[in-house]
């Protein structure tokens, strides 16, 4: 495995080193249906990373996350939580 995938997802991920160089901090990353997940605090961060980065990336903001993972581990992991990816707080 490579170095890149290693840190997919996780707090040593490139794209999160990215995401902050261009001056946002997100709360958390995981990966979701194989996407780079971040979730920050307030919409006007949420959106201005979205406008910067999308198509790479998904993004929440902390209000809606609980109810977007239930979702998720729910619908993809049969309400395991333990086989889903693993949701890192920064």
């Amino acid at each position: 495995m490579n170095d890149v995938a290693k840190k997919y997802g996780t707090p040593d991920s490139y794209f999160l080193e990215i995401i902050r160089q261009a001056g946002f901090n997100p709360i958390g990353i995981t990966v979701m249906t194989c996407e780079e997940t971040f979730i920050f605090e307030t919409e006007e961060e949420r959106t201005k990373a979205a406008e910067q980065f999308l198509p790479e990336g998904w993004y929440y903001i902390r209000d809606e996350w609980d109810e977007t993972r239930t979702w998720y581990v729910n619908d993809m992991y049969n309400s395991i939580e333990e086989d889903a990816p693993k949701v890192y707080w920064l």
